[in-house]
């Protein structure tokens, strides 16, 4: 009884924005976090005090919060109009019963955005390497990485797409494609899809999780970024994109054509029929096969950039640390 006396009482909408990652994520969720005032106005609410809702997400996955525990933890903005969640990992889960008690109370959508399984496989390198999530991949050579592809279960959309429209019903779950052509601002995208105007809300450009250039990836692969902390970090991940500024680098990739069209065959069945399913079409991406155009070449960046070149910038960075 409860459960339907607090739904009535309060209709109000739960959007979970489930990912995936390398898709405009960390802009959004920082941009929502540093707008929390301004969607309030506007009948939305990005609860907690976070940037994002990761920790949510984890908790649930491995088990230390219950759907009911989400429930009471959201009980504080449960009057609002529109409460948003936006986690990456969410997509990960494989287990969905914690939306039970959740539909119960609220009207729960999720919505997805997905990437290309080649192209997001070389920017989640470059994020695990750049920012580690674990000391076991953040050393990995972009082969051994590739070797990793069966860790990223949720790669295989069409079932991770399946278990949360089992859970939620397929009117429930929005799918959208990031490539050009499809959807190439997935900030302004999400906003308009969850009744945002993107001009009522700032967000800050430089909030985005760029990836690094490919060119510097071997040399903070072998730094060990996951050992070195904060500010450091960051200082070093912005001294080598001004050493690849100066040397004007312009590699995008670290796998040949045929290395990622493997990828793509791997995915081509789940691919075909997640197009099929959800936009009635045989190509759930559109953009041409994958070339070796701007192929990463290994020590590019040093036959680019001189030592003197290095030394200019190293200095000009640490004086304007130091100011």
């Amino acid at each position: 009884m409860f459960w339907k006396i607090k739904r009535a009482k309060t209709g109000t909408r739960l959007t979970l924005h489930i990912g995936i990652h390398r898709t405009g994520t960390t802009g959004l969720q920082r941009g929502l976090a540093a707008n929390r005032d301004r969607l309030s106005k506007l009948g939305k609410c990005y609860p907690f005090k976070g940037t994002n809702h990761q920790d949510i997400a984890w908790d649930l996955h491995r088990g230390k919060m219950t759907g009911k525990e989400l429930v009471k933890k959201l009980e504080p903005y449960a009057d609002a109009g529109h409460i948003i969640l936006s986690g990456e990992d969410f997509c990960i889960h494989q287990n969905l019963d914690w939306l039970t008690p959740l539909k119960e109370i609220y009207d729960v959508d999720a919505i997805v955005y997905l990437r290309r399984q080649d192209h997001w496989l070389m920017s989640w390198y470059n994020q695990h390497i750049k920012w580690p999530f674990s000391r076991k991949h953040s050393v990995m050579t972009p082969k051994e990485f590739l070797g990793c592809l069966d860790e990223f279960h949720w790669l295989d959309f069409e079932r991770m797409l399946g278990l949360w429209e089992k859970a939620l019903g397929r009117e429930k779950v929005m799918v959208l494609i990031i490539e050009k052509g499809q959807v190439e601002d997935a900030i302004g995208d999400f906003l308009t899809h969850v009744g945002i105007d993107p001009k009522a809300l700032k967000f800050d450009a430089s909030a985005q999780n760029d990836s690094l250039p490919t060119e510097t990836l071997e040399y903070v692969r072998r730094a060990g970024m996951y050992d070195i902390p904060n500010p450091e970090r960051v200082a070093i991940i912005g001294f080598l994109q001004e050493v690849a500024k100066s040397a004007d680098c312009k590699a995008r990739t670290l796998y040949t054509a045929t290395e990622r069209q493997g990828v793509l065959d791997r995915f081509d069945a789940s691919n075909r029929a997640t197009a099929r399913h959800w936009f009635g079409r045989d190509a759930l991406f559109l953009e041409d096969p994958p070339d070796d155009k701007d192929l990463y070449v290994e020590g590019s960046l040093a036959a680019r950039g001189s030592f003197d070149d290095l030394m200019r910038i190293a200095i000009n960075a640490l004086s304007g640390e130091h100011k």
